[in-house]
């Protein structure tokens, strides 16, 4: 699952669909200033938010000293004005962001540090060359300089020039995952990664031009002790972003700890200055100090231009946090004891967050953006403290920065941007609704999904009247609370001795067949999904053919998981067959191995599955011919992108086929496999490649850790009879089920990482690709190959309990609910037992709570909730094939479609 602030460049041009940067429509300032500088002769043309200038016959070498010009969204215009005649009379090419909003974007608190600040990257063709236009765009730029680019080092006298050795013709290596890394060539013909830190570096054969130069002004992420003065001393690091760090440090004038953060000079904020932005949070922090609500502010400075806040250091969780970790609901203790604990914790901060609302209004100020992360809880004590109130504003003095947290935020502010006091109150109900279920992305995204949830956690919490009301009437879009009204209620709320809670409520009891929709109601569902997907598909275009998730961007546009094949696979399993204009798209995309990885759900295996499947057999075997020559078959281990997905596919394929060469690549998988673990008496495992983990971490769970290299490895066995295919892979299943933890002393759930002397994953997850759902989907096989195997007879329930969910944050296959309503549909077959087909259906109508009705058809909210997807892994199509099977499921039976191979279990 990936970052909401990865995912930004993909929301810039298209509100419904996430859509690659080349798709932003520019505004025309930087065009009419390159048009009217450029002389005949020089081309343009765009490559995602840059323009990219030369002259004709202009031939670019591999590598070099390259120049970075840095400057704001207000000066971009003038700054481009005069640095185009530098680069016109020497012929140098070059490219620019489009536009100043472009500038401002990439300026911006959640751009990437290691490429933020980079208005003009200028291509010198000779090291002379580097020296000439470096030193006369450091002379007609004075003035215009923007904030300071990590990555590089300062021109000597310039705060506007950068200087840096790195690629100038993108030369890259595919990577097994399907990414690609920027690669330098060494003096000895050696690809070595060209790596972008957020911190000055070069590769060792080349020196820097002025040794002696930028480093004094260089910025480094490690801060001198005694800023302010010699005041404050700095500890450690606690975060980064591009609008600086935040660091633990004491003040040496009271000896208590604080918190700083800092303002990187040039750094924008929603279109303005970040210092500013920071000055203006210390000020209403000071304004609030008096009122024991917010952090206390300890003091404002700015040191060599950075801006800094120093304030309090606090300890306790997250609002979020809290709920994670308390929320009976998560734990599946639904008693009338954790329900009572649970809110009447809860009623008194909200209690305090009103107060904190209200405090802030009669000083005149809006808090304008409360969420989940900004609320502070001290559990120990039930007491709330807000932090971070960069979007709050004096009302009627302070511009409106406009940011907003999705599903927290008013109607009325996502479509003004301007914040207002009911805004405030709609948080809190957003907040309150949060804690119930953090359904509020979805919401977020889809307005309507609000009063669905709403009354679904009513009925199944039995929730009192009280508690609903007040949500909807803070959430309602025209309401207008007053904050005595709001506290009396919330005061008032019956939760101390709620007379239906007195029994176990539905969530935590068995599931019957009534808990979930009727066949009827999933196949009107299915075929509307399937309306949507053929719709909305757009054989017209060569980067995608199907709205999806932005890895269809980052990695090819075919795979299984993001790509057009995963989504014809859904279609074939959903309809009977695919529409041949949507499979000749498919078809005929380029595959060789420079651009596709040979792997499972990104890679040629997966698409040479789903040829089979469909009829295209020749194809089918030509893709799978290619894999098993490809230079990365095996550089990587897992399900995902490894050797264990490849061999999945060669072991499905070989009899289909009638190609016994498959067999013998499905055995050379299992020996690399072999080769490759790293086994003791904690079982088997598979380090990270070095390319995507330089720490070389071992993942747990299915689609990237051991669990899912053992459900190869026993289809391995089932195949060919070969116990010591068996025997490793038991090891694997043992030595992702030794990382459990339990949760609450109820649940089994796993971290990201193996616990090898890394610190250990706080986060602990239930999904299929990171999670319990994932492993549980392995030792469901391995149970069913061998039922007298009694530490799995005893704790495949007990991993199932966790996928007994109506309730997660988000629908999709792989990181959602989908993914736990599939296993438990496994285990119905497998265990040929109704309750696993019972709770299936209960987490099926948690899944419907989250459709999105379109003109084109139904679909479901992709990632993060923040656009419209179809994918495999994160959209509809993983969805809809969980709610079709649901439907055809049964004892015995075997319908698991996402790319298993149960057709060899007994």
């Amino acid at each position: 699952m990936q970052t909401w602030e990865s995912l930004q460049p993909y929301t810039m041009a298209d509100r419904r669909w996430f859509e690659p940067l080349g798709s932003y429509l520019p505004s025309d300032e930087h065009l009419a200033v390159f048009r009217a500088e450029m002389t005949p002769g020089w081309s343009l043309r765009r490559r995602g938010l840059w323009f990219i200038a030369d002259r004709a016959g202009t031939t670019l070498p591999e590598q070099g000293w390259k120049l970075h010009v840095s400057t704001t969204a207000e000066h971009s215009v003038a700054a481009l004005r005069a640095a185009l005649p530098v680069l016109r009379e020497t012929d140098t090419p070059f490219k620019f962001l489009l536009d100043p909003h472009s500038v401002d974007y990439t300026n911006g608190k959640v751009f990437s540090r290691t490429a933020s600040g980079k208005f003009i990257t200028v291509y010198p063709l000779t090291d002379e060359t580097f020296r000439t236009v470096g030193a006369a765009l450091a002379d007609v730029l004075e003035g215009y300089g923007g904030p300071y680019i990590l990555s590089d080092r300062r021109w000597p006298g310039s705060t506007a020039v950068y200087y840096r050795y790195g690629g100038f013709t993108g030369v890259s290596q595919l990577r097994a995952d399907g990414a690609r890394s920027l690669m330098f060539t060494s003096p000895d013909g050696e690809l070595v990664p060209d790596v972008r830190r957020p911190h000055w570096s070069a590769p060792a054969w080349v020196t820097d031009p002025f040794p002696a130069a930028g480093r004094p002004d260089v910025e480094d992420d490690d801060r001198d002790d005694g800023l302010m003065g010699g005041r404050f001393e700095v500890r450690s690091a606690i975060t980064f972003n591009n609008r600086g760090g935040v660091y633990l440090a004491t003040d040496r004038h009271t000896g208590a700890e604080v918190v700083l953060k800092e303002a990187r000079p040039g750094i924008m904020v929603a279109g303005r200055p970040a210092d500013e932005v920071l000055r203006k949070e210390y000020e209403l922090l000071s304004a609030l100090a008096d009122t024991g609500h917010f952090v206390r502010p300890v003091d404002f400075f700015v040191d060599e231009g950075h801006a800094f806040l120093a304030e309090e250091k606090l300890d306790p969780q997250t609002y979020g946090q809290y709920c994670i970790t308390h929320n009976p609901l998560y734990k599946l203790d639904l008693t009338s004891a954790a329900m009572t604990r649970y809110f009447t914790s809860l009623r008194g901060l909200w209690r305090q967050i009103a107060e904190a609302i209200a405090a802030a209004h009669e000083r005149g100020i809006l808090l304008g953006d409360l969420s989940h992360t900004n609320v502070l809880v001290d559990p120990n004590r039930d007491r709330v403290r807000i932090i971070d109130l960069e979007a709050a504003v004096r009302d009627g003095i302070d511009v409106h920065l406009g940011i907003y947290t999705s599903g927290l935020a008013s109607p009325r502010v996502v479509a003004t941007r301007r914040y207002d006091r009911a805004n405030d109150w709609h948080a809190l109900g957003g907040l309150m609704l949060g804690a119930i279920q953090l359904a509020t992305s979805t919401i977020g995204f889809h307005r309507p999904a609000l009063r669905r949830y709403l009354g679904a956690l009513a009925d199944d919490l039995a929730l009192p009247t009280e508690l609903v009301s007040l949500i909807g009437d803070l959430m309602d879009a025209d309401a207008r609370p007053h904050p005595d009204d709001v506290r009396r209620r919330i005061a008032a709320l019956p939760v101390d001795d709620h007379a239906p809670w007195r029994s176990v409520l539905a969530p935590g009891r068995p599931a019957v067949p009534a808990d979930g929709p009727e066949d009827d109601e999933l196949a009107e569902v299915v075929e509307q999904v399937v309306r949507y997907v053929t719709t909305t598909a757009r054989p017209d275009r060569t980067d995608r053919l199907f709205p999806a998730h932005p890895m269809v961007y980052e990695t090819n546009p075919l795979g299984v998981a993001w790509g057009a094949y995963g989504v014809l696979h859904g279609l074939w399993h959903l309809t009977g067959s695919v529409p041949p204009r949507l499979l000749a798209w498919a078809m005929q995309r380029d595959t060789r191995s420079a651009t596709c990885p040979p792997g499972l759900y990104v890679g040629k295996a997966g698409m040479a599955w789903v040829l089979e499947e469909v009829g295209r057999g020749e194809a089918a075997a030509a893709l799978m011919a290619q894999a098993r020559a490809h230079p990365l078959r095996f550089a990587a281990d897992d399900v995902l992108y490894g050797a264990a997905g490849y061999g999945m596919a060669c072991l499905r394929l070989a009899k289909r086929l009638g190609d016994d060469r498959l067999m013998d690549d499905a055995r050379a998988a299992g020996a690399a496999l072999a080769a490759s673990c790293v086994r003791d008496a904690d079982g088997a495992r598979w380090p990270m490649p070095a390319d995507v983990d330089p720490q070389r971490r071992v993942r747990v769970g299915y689609a990237y850790g051991a669990a899912g290299v053992a459900l190869f490895l026993l289809y391995l066995h089932l195949a060919t009879g070969e116990e010591r295919w068996y025997d490793l892979g038991r090891a694997a299943l043992a030595h992702d089920l030794g990382q459990r933890v339990r949760h609450d002393q109820r649940l089994w759930v796993f971290p990201r990482y193996a616990d090898r002397g890394t610190d250990k994953d706080t986060v602990l997850r239930s999904y299929w690709d990171e999670g319990t759902a994932g492993v549980a989907t392995t030792a469901l096989r391995y149970l069913t190959a061998r039922p007298g195997d009694a530490e799995l007879r005893t704790l495949v329930p007990e991993l199932l309990a966790d996928s007994c969910r109506k309730y997660v944050v988000f629908p999709q296959l792989f990181h959602g609910l989908a993914g736990l309503g599939n296993v438990l549909l496994d285990a119905g077959e497998l265990l040929g037992e109704q309750r696993w087909f019972d709770e299936a259906r209960r987490t099926a109508a948690g899944v419907l709570l989250s459709r999105v009705e379109r003109p084109e058809g139904l679909v479901f909210p992709g990632e993060q909730a923040l656009r419209e997807t179809v994918d495999l892994a994160t959209g509809s199509t993983g969805v809809a094939l969980f709610l079709h099977r649901l439907r055809h499921a049964r004892p015995g039976s075997r319908t698991n479609t996402n790319f298993v191979v149960d057709e060899l279990l007994p």
